[in-house]
């Protein structure tokens, strides 16, 4: 249930900073972070509202047995990580699995509240899809409101 009203405050904040990002908003709203990875601003008057690739969490987890390849997204102080799994398994992901992936992506940032983990093939899929396109710069116009969609169908009740 705390994860569930977590969810709710982030997806909240997400249509809300959506909702009043300037849309003559450019590539001004790029910038690197400390850890090198590309950043997202949702708008310029806002910027505690991010979305960036977390490489070195993605590292971590990927260098996991049980780990064929993973996407780690962060924003504000949740991060949602999509995985393949060696054993193919798809969907939901073991709570003791998902507890080592959670902590691996917890040692790399101290500010990370919340991971949500999934194996699952479209959660996958679109995730390598926004991480390519923060990694490239492109404009994340529309791409929140994309990306919370996705989050609500795949952690409904915010596990």
């Amino acid at each position: 249930m705390k994860m569930f009203k977590w969810l709710s405050i982030f997806t909240l904040s997400f249509v809300l900073t959506a909702c009043g990002a300037d849309s003559a908003a450019d590539d001004n709203d790029k910038e690197e972070n400390d850890r090198g990875t590309k950043v997202q601003n949702v708008d310029d008057e806002n910027n505690d509202s991010r979305m960036r690739v977390a490489d070195k969490a993605q590292d971590k987890i990927e260098n996991m047995q049980e780990v064929r390849h993973a996407n780690v997204i962060v924003t504000d102080n949740n991060a949602y990580v999509a995985v393949v799994l060696e054993d193919n398994t798809k969907g939901d992901v073991r709570e003791d699995l998902e507890k080592k992936i959670s902590d691996q992506v917890k040692s790399t940032d101290k500010g990370i509240r919340n991971v949500f983990v999934s194996s699952n093939p479209d959660f996958v899929d679109r995730m390598g899809d926004y991480g390519d396109k923060i990694q490239k710069g492109e404009p994340v116009k529309g791409l929140f409101e994309e990306f919370t969609e996705m989050v609500q169908r795949v952690f409904p009740s915010g596990q």
